[in-house]
């Protein structure tokens, strides 16, 4: 014969066992990191959508660029890069201008030679006296505004 005691014991022991498998249900579901790099892709694909710098062409994106970084605002300029490395490009933006290099980056950039191009990307070069490349911008266009942006540098 079971006693009420038996029947609490089993009732707790059933209870603990459903919030435990409700638990890791939870878990896996929404924690898994599968589940967070869908979470940070749909992420950065709204950030993507979102993103209104830049130019229409490479060309206007660069000048667009250069003309924030004669203004010294190194944060709308490190807003033409691509949304991955605009907090990096902020950073090192600061540092070059701790340096004392800013000026001359800027004289840099303004002698960049557009090279290589398709419909999607274009590689921009600056070279130094000896036509040696010291420098190379690709831009590339953003898939979900058609803006062009930063890539690298």
């Amino acid at each position: 014969m079971i006693n009420k005691t038996s029947l609490k014991f089993i009732a707790g022991f059933v209870a603990i066992i459903g919030v435990s498998l409700i638990s890791l249900y939870v878990l896996q579901t929404y924690f898994s990191p599968e589940r967070q790099a869908e979470r940070r892709l749909a992420e950065l694909e709204r950030l993507y959508a979102e993103d209104t710098y830049g130019g229409q062409t490479p060309e206007e994106t660069l000048q667009l660029f250069i003309d924030a970084l004669k203004a010294g605002d190194i944060e709308l300029a490190s807003r033409y890069f691509i949304v991955d490395k605009q907090e990096e490009w902020n950073k090192n933006f600061k540092k070059i201008m701790e340096n004392g290099f800013f000026d001359e980056m800027i004289t840099d950039l303004e002698k960049a030679k557009i090279g290589k191009e398709d419909n999607e990307s274009v590689l921009f070069t600056v070279a130094n006296k000896d036509n040696e490349v010291t420098l190379q911008i690709s831009l590339a266009v953003n898939p979900y505004n058609k803006l062009w942006k930063i890539y690298d540098m």
